[in-house]
């Protein structure tokens, strides 16, 4: 969808069972888009791919559960713990666009006592240990799609919407460079 709708001449350039990738651009900066399934390995294994073929920056777009009231649902979280360059351009992105966002640090899931105000989040944990050992800078951008305190959860569409809004989140962030 995001590349039907987003980016310039979009085409689908590599599929599996769990994988699919398009390539395109948006505002005349080449980007790759890609749909990895659901789960650690397969992301794992797509980040260790995408350097082989010349990325530099690679954007995590997912969903995450919070553990106090501090983030409320619906919110978009910049995680804190990747790429200080990705993470100061989104911020610069969201001011620009009015998407409003908060920054978070991410921390791993075997962490027992997560500092107030962080976010946990084992995809993105993964993703920039990963990452940081092939020299890619990495960026996630989540959003609050379930209070574990509270038991409140989006509905689908809700989760659809709050998707596109982090979308075009990176695709500006991308498009200033």
């Amino acid at each position: 969808m995001l590349s039907a709708h987003h980016l310039e001449y979009s085409t689908l350039v590599y599929e599996t069972e769990d994988v699919l990738v398009y390539s395109g651009s948006y505002k005349d900066v080449p980007i790759a888009l890609a749909s990895t399934g659901f789960g650690d390995s397969t992301v794992l294994s797509f980040v260790r791919e995408i350097k082989g073929l010349g990325a530099t920056e690679i954007v995590y777009i997912g969903g995450c559960v919070s553990t106090t009231d501090r983030h409320g649902l619906r919110n978009v979280i910049l995680a804190a713990g990747g790429g200080e360059n990705m993470l100061n351009r989104a911020c610069d992105a969201a001011r620009l666009y009015e998407i409003p966002t908060m920054v978070r640090t991410v921390l791993p899931p075997d962490v027992v006592h997560p500092e107030e105000g962080c976010i946990v989040d084992s995809i993105t944990g993964a993703i920039y240990k990963q990452a940081q050992a092939d020299g890619i800078e990495a960026l996630s951008i989540l959003t609050v799609s379930e209070n574990a305190k509270t038991g409140e959860k989006m509905e689908e569409h809700e989760r659809r919407s709050r998707f596109y809004a982090a979308a075009r989140l990176v695709f500006e962030m991308l498009a200033l460079g």
